[in-house]
């Protein structure tokens, strides 16, 4: 799967799989929207970008609800290995790949796909700015085998999102007040990871 995560179709389909037991691994290249068709909006765009069809503006902060998270759902089928990764860190998606491949059972891996067009961002931040998603708890990086979470990069402290988002066309419109809603929401679901996890 690709362009935008999944669409609401893939997913009843991926859930089916995932309920049945088939053993196979998935993996879901999330680039935040549907890209191919034009920059638009979708479930897996996250609160405040602006994109296309849900575009910044006197009207709008751009995308108004919050990314859903498809790893949550997907570890919620019960299935023996879900993990995130990102290509800025290689060989962690080496190995979990590897791990997913190995699995008996069905396998779910969730990737953060930098996309320099839809993200209005130079590609040659791209490594970077997939390492300040990390780095800042907007996408951490952490399995979930056989129900049990692993931060996979464990950070003693978060690096404010201002340091990912500011490298972005796509946020550059919103104010301190959105950031530090964003900021608080990030806060709050990296301690609950680390709940999970301890």
């Amino acid at each position: 799967a690709g362009d935008g995560a999944t669409s609401d179709i893939g997913l009843q389909a991926l859930s089916g799989a995932l309920e049945r037991g088939h053993n196979f691994l998935y993996l879901c290249f999330d680039n935040e929207a549907y890209m191919n068709t034009g920059i638009q909006r979708s479930s897996a765009t996250p609160f405040g970008a602006s994109t296309t069809t849900s575009p910044a503006g006197k009207m709008s902060i751009g995308q108004v609800t919050w990314k859903k998270n498809l790893p949550a759902i997907a570890a919620a089928h019960n299935i023996p290995y879900v993990a995130t990764a990102c290509p800025s860190y290689p060989f962690d998606l080496m190995a979990k790949v590897a791990k997913g491949a190995a699995t008996n059972g069905p396998a779910y891996i969730h990737i953060l796909s930098v996309c320099p067009t839809g993200w209005r961002c130079p590609t040659d931040l791209t490594v970077r700015i997939g390492r300040l998603a990390v780095e800042t708890g907007i996408f951490p990086l952490y399995e979930v085998e056989n129900g049990k979470y692993k931060i996979s990069v464990d950070l003693p402290k978060l690096r404010p999102v201002t340091d990912y988002m500011k490298l972005q066309g796509r946020f550059r419109h919103l104010s301190e007040e959105v950031i530090g809603e964003i900021q608080q929401r990030v806060t709050e679901d990296y301690a609950k990871l680390k709940e999970k996890a301890a």
